[in-house]
């Protein structure tokens, strides 16, 4: 039978190759290794960006309903948010499939929200304001046509040691306040997860060295954090007792 007999061909070939959809529902072939892996990975990647759409949901409601970002740092926001960015624009120049990077799509969203919040609750309105505006032009710039593809690779290199930086300076305060604060164990553990799971999706789809090498190294991150916050679930709690 040809790849277009089948009424749910279109939605198949919106994911796979016909030449993987003839295996799989022509042939009946299940079990072919290379379609199979991108099977996998397809289904893994969307996955993840289905889930990310909503990881720092727990994180922000968390913080609305304390009131407090106490034990959050800002500096690890604004260097996720320029890492996730420059990831989300990278992919789009390069025309990857949004299978591979669209959680950076939706965690720059959220995290320019927590940005907000953070100010928000520190009293500081006009902050948030230039924040958002020097934000959006940045995007503007990164997706324009006047973005040089080769400045947008170097770019793209700073996003390891930018990852880097952000997860070591959530891990620093952790350790320096002896709790977690208002850090929610969900989404770190949803992004430990995620990290692990784009490891996957990154060699099968992409193989490009730098975004593989940026999710080992938040994957070995966030393996701490949620670490932390096991290790520190007794001392938030005996903190809030104290402050009752």
């Amino acid at each position: 039978m040809a790849a277009e007999g089948y009424f749910f061909t279109p939605l198949v070939l919106l994911i796979l190759p016909k030449k993987c959809h003839d295996e799989f529902f022509v042939k009946f072939n299940f079990f072919h290794a290379q379609c199979l892996k991108l099977a996998i990975s397809k289904a893994l990647g969307y996955g993840i960006v289905v889930g990310s759409s909503i990881i720092k949901i727990p994180q922000i409601i968390k913080v609305l309903a304390a009131g407090s970002v106490e034990g959050l740092s800002l500096m690890s926001f604004v260097t996720e948010l320029v890492a996730t960015t420059l990831t989300t624009a990278y992919s789009i120049q390069k025309s990857f499939p949004f299978s591979t990077w669209g959680e950076s799509f939706f965690m720059s969203i959220q995290t320019s929200l927590l940005i907000v919040l953070y100010f928000h609750f520190n009293r500081k309105p006009s902050s948030a304001a230039i924040f958002f505006a020097i934000y959006s032009m940045v995007v503007y710039i990164l997706l324009s046509k006047y973005m040089y593809q080769h400045l947008l690779t170097q770019f793209m290199s700073l996003v390891i040691p930018l990852m880097a930086i952000s997860k070591v300076l959530q891990i620093a305060a952790n350790f320096r306040h002896g709790h977690t604060g208002q850090l929610s164990f969900l989404m770190v553990f949803l992004l430990f997860v995620g990290a692990v799971a784009r490891i996957f999706t990154t060699v099968q789809e992409t193989g490009d060295l730098i975004m593989l090498s940026t999710y080992c190294m938040t994957t070995c991150l966030n393996g701490i954090l949620v670490t932390q916050v096991l290790y520190y679930w007794n001392a938030k709690v005996v903190e809030h007792q104290k402050s009752d």
